[in-house]
């Protein structure tokens, strides 16, 4: 059960996190841009839980991490989604 309940356009992304090996270690510094949909607020209409996305990338959109119980979390507006990947 996800921690935080969006409010109106919002949904709650538990974001990717690519795994490169488990013996290199290396610092990603690509901004994090695909997740799974974990809640949505009540003015969502084209994006539902469980839902694979592609969302908006770049400096513009630096979307913070919020962690909770050692989970990664982002908030972000629907119109950010640039894709349901299928």
């Amino acid at each position: 059960m996800c921690p935080i309940r969006p409010l109106r356009d919002r949904i709650v992304v538990q974001p990717n996190v690519r795994k490169l090996s488990d013996i290199i270690f290396t610092v990603n510094s690509e901004k994090i841009n695909e997740g799974t949909i974990v809640a949505v607020g009540s003015k969502v209409h084209q994006a539902k839980v469980g839902d694979f996305i592609k969302y908006g990338n770049g400096t513009y959109l630096n979307w913070p991490i919020h962690e909770f119980d050692g989970q990664d979390y982002q908030i972000i507006q629907e119109a950010d989604i640039c894709a349901i990947v299928e």
